[in-house]
């Protein structure tokens, strides 16, 4: 009978065991599981605020572009503009002075770009940190849309400085076509169409991230 008690005893204490390490067993993987599900929480948590924060630097810089290529410009834009050049004379009598007085307004304008520039650049290097190449490929359609720009901005103000004699038409044509745009109206302007397209590339990029379908 004792004999038979001791083995009950054995085998009660081997079952004890047994439940003991499997339940250490069962918490660890619980945790580590855990562990995993918090990780992707917080990677998809960084990946969508990344992706909310870069999507509204592209807006930014969009804005930016459209504003420079708006082909108003108001007299207290060229009254700021003349004021910060320290500019005078009459721009209607002297075309030297209508050239500074041009100049003077895009480079006031371009200063917006500038600065959506440093913000948008600053964040791309952290979007291809964790994305890689494909979200910078879709970034540099809009740098190379904001360099078209500035190249044909700069076409234009050498173009003011020439003789009328070294007017090109089709040239001039292709250059206001660059440099003057409303936003939306790409259905008339292929400019405006290359820089929705480049927005759109990134918007579709970042959607899985930002939970939009």
């Amino acid at each position: 009978m004792n004999f038979n008690f001791q083995i009950y005893q054995t085998y009660v204490t081997l079952i004890k065991d047994i439940v003991t390490s499997l339940s250490a067993i069962i918490v660890a993987i619980i945790a580590i599981l855990g562990l995993q599900a918090w990780k992707k929480q917080l990677k998809g948590k960084n990946e969508f605020d990344l992706a909310q924060h870069l999507l509204q630097n592209v807006y930014k810089l969009r804005n930016a572009i459209n504003w420079v290529r708006n082909p108003r410009q108001t007299s207290a834009e060229i009254s700021q503009a003349r004021k910060e050049s320290k500019i005078e004379g009459d721009p209607s009598a002297d075309p030297k002075i209508h050239l500074l007085e041009e100049t003077a307004v895009y480079q006031l304008r371009w200063n917006i770009i500038q600065d959506a520039l440093i913000d948008y650049e600053t964040i791309s290097l952290e979007a291809e940190a964790i994305w890689g190449k494909e979200i910078k490929e879709k970034l540099d359609l809009l740098l190379r849309c904001v360099s078209t720009l500035k190249v044909n901005i700069q076409k234009r103000l050498v173009d003011l400085g020439k003789l009328k004699t070294d007017y090109n038409v089709e040239t001039e044509n292709k250059i206001d076509s660059i440099i003057y745009g409303f936003y939306g109206d790409e259905k008339n302007n292929a400019f405006s169409n290359e820089i929705l397209e480049a927005v759109k590339q990134i918007e579709d990029f970042l959607k899985p991230y930002l939970r939009i379908k």
